[in-house]
C-alpha cells in the first residue's frame, strides 16, 4: 500500500492516483470493487482525499471512463496514423488495442471498461458514444460488413484471452490472422 499523504501542490497526481486506482479495481471485480475506501487505501489518500477530487462514486466512476476513453482514444488515433493503408485502419487499430494490457500505463483499461459495463450496464452509453462516434469518423475506411465481423471476432477473441479459453500463442495467431483479414486482397 502507499503511504498516505496529502499534497495540495499536486493534485493532478493525487487525482491520477484515485483515476489508476479506480481502474485497477474496476478491471479485477467491476462496480462492486470500486468502494472509496478501496480506492483511498490503493491510492495511498484518506476517504476525503478522493472526495475532495470527486463528489461521489458515480462521479468516480464516470471519470474513469472517460480517462479510459481518452486513453483509448489516443492509442488508435496513433496506431493510425502509422497506419498507411486507408482501409480497414481503424479495425486494425481496434484489434492491436483490444490486446494491450497497458494503454498510456493504466493497467488493464480494457478489462476495467468491460467489467464496468457488465456489471452496471448505466455506463455503456460512455463506451457506446465512443465506439459509434468512431465507426462514424471512419466510415469512409471500415464501414464494410466483412470488417464489421472481423472487430466482433476481436471482442469475442479479447474476451477469450481474458478468460484464459485459448492459450496465449493461440491468441496471438488469431490475432495476427484477423489483422491480416483486415487489408484488401484482390
Amino acid at each position: 500500500m502507499k503511504e498516505i499523504q496529502q499534497s495540495k501542490k499536486q493534485p493532478h497526481i493525487i487525482r491520477k492516483r484515485i483515476l489508476e486506482q479506480a481502474i485497477i479495481l474496476a478491471s479485477q471485480r467491476g462496480i462492486s470493487g470500486i468502494s472509496i475506501q478501496n480506492v483511498a487505501n490503493g491510492a495511498g489518500v484518506t476517504k476525503g482525499g478522493v472526495f475532495h477530487h470527486f463528489a461521489n462514486k458515480q462521479i468516480l466512476i464516470e471519470e474513469m471512463m472517460n480517462e479510459i476513453l481518452y486513453h483509448l482514444d489516443l492509442m488508435i488515433e496513433s496506431t493510425i496514423q502509422q497506419d498507411h493503408i486507408d482501409y480497414g485502419q481503424f479495425t486494425r487499430a481496434y484489434i492491436q488495442s483490444a490486446f494491450e494490457s497497458e494503454i498510456a500505463g493504466l493497467v488493464s483499461p480494457w478489462s476495467a471498461l468491460a467489467m464496468t459495463m457488465i456489471t452496471d450496464t448505466t455506463f455503456n452509453i460512455y463506451w457506446s458514444k465512443w465506439f459509434n462516434h468512431k465507426l462514424l469518423q471512419y466510415s469512409s475506411t471500415d464501414d464494410y460488413p466483412e470488417l464489421a465481423f472481423i472487430r466482433l471476432a476481436t471482442d469475442g477473441l479479447w474476451l477469450s484471452w481474458i478468460t484464459n479459453s485459448f492459450d496465449k500463442e493461440t491468441c496471438i495467431k488469431l490475432k495476427t490472422d484477423l489483422i491480416n483479414r483486415t487489408y484488401l486482397t484482390h
